[in-house]
Parts: C-alpha cells; structure tokens; sequence
C-alpha cells in the first residue's frame, strides 16, 4: 500500500519533467503586404459586407461574399500598406461623391485568420464605420 502511494507522485513529476522540452522556435509572421491579400467579411451584428485585397494593390468591395464578382460593387479602389497601416482608396462606388472621402486610413492587425480595422482618418462615413471592427479571412 505504501508503494502506491508513493510511487504515484514520483511517475507524476516524472512525467511532467518528460513533457517540457526546450522552447520551440515561432517560424516569423509573413510581411502584411502578403497576409492583407485575400477576402475578407464582417459577420452580423456588424453586417456582411466583402472585401477583396489583390496582390496588385487593388480592392474590391461588396454587400457580401456572394457578390464580390457581381457587378456593380460598392466600392472599386486600391490599397497602400506601410507597416500596419492601411491606405484605402476608393475610385468607384461609396466614398467617391466627395472628393475628400476617397481615401481613408486605418491601423490594422493582420493575421491568418482576419484583420482588425482602427481609424486614424476618414472622412466617409460608410467606410469609417469598419473603426474597431474585426473582419474574418474568407480566402
């Protein structure tokens, strides 16, 4: 009886000495300018609205991510990314009736699984609403 009780603590912190190991290395997080490129959504309460970013620096807007190839978008534009900040600029659709709504800049976290919007200057009301927002990576 004696045995069992302490050989069961002895094989616990046996085998917990078995389980650490030496720290792994993080492979590095990819630039952002290669993890902004994909689609994107923002999921209700929020809305469902799509977002395209291509390689080529250009952007598409849509109501959802059913109709990111359907014509017309909501917004036709580009994209800048210095760093983690994001220059949208939008040529065709909301944010162009004024010639000051067409750009907007927002801090963003990017990662595999999303991007997270926070504004730092925008004065179209339609797209500033995307400030605190997370949109989640589709593609």
């Amino acid at each position: 009886m004696c045995r069992l009780r302490i050989t069961g603590p002895i094989l616990f912190i046996a085998g917990l000495g078995a389980c650490a190991s030496e720290p792994r290395a993080v492979p590095p997080k990819a630039p952002n300018t290669e993890l902004i490129v994909g689609e994107y959504e923002r999921h209700p309460p929020q809305g469902e609205t799509a977002i395209r970013f291509r390689a080529d620096g250009s952007a598409r807007l849509a109501k959802n991510r059913a109709q990111l190839d359907a014509e017309p978008a909501l917004a036709i534009g580009s994209w800048q990314l210095d760093g983690g900040k994001l220059t949208l600029t939008y040529d065709q659709g909301i944010c162009t009736e004024r010639s000051e709504d067409h750009q907007g800049v927002y801090n963003v976290v990017i990662s595999r699984i999303g991007i997270r919007f926070t504004k730092v200057s925008d004065s179209c009301e339609r797209r500033s609403a995307i400030d605190g927002q997370t949109w989640w990576r589709i593609k």
